[in-house]
């Protein structure tokens, strides 16, 4: 799995979605800019923008989340600004 951090640029409903999901578009860097969806849980499109989350970009580019019982998905990001496209390791 090949895991990357991206800043959130813009973030929008996710058209043709089954279930009520986000389309974020990432900034991450030397691999430009890309969209991968997410599960909203309880974050406002607002809220996520300028944010840094860890994305898989395997076949499809999800937003990587904690599955929480009782609260939902929660991002898993990085707790320190690093620049986009930076590895997960």
């Amino acid at each position: 799995m090949d895991l990357i951090v991206g800043r959130v640029i813009e973030a929008s409903d996710h058209p043709g979605a089954r279930a009520p999901s986000y389309l974020l578009r990432l900034d991450v860097g030397a691999r430009g800019v890309i969209d991968a969806q997410m599960e909203p849980g309880s974050h406002s499109k607002d809220a996520l923008l300028g944010t840094f989350v860890v994305v898989s970009v395997d076949d499809e580019a999800i937003v990587v989340c904690a599955r929480s019982h009782g609260r939902g998905p929660v991002l898993v990001r990085p707790d320190e600004d690093v620049e986009p496209g930076t590895i997960v390791a």
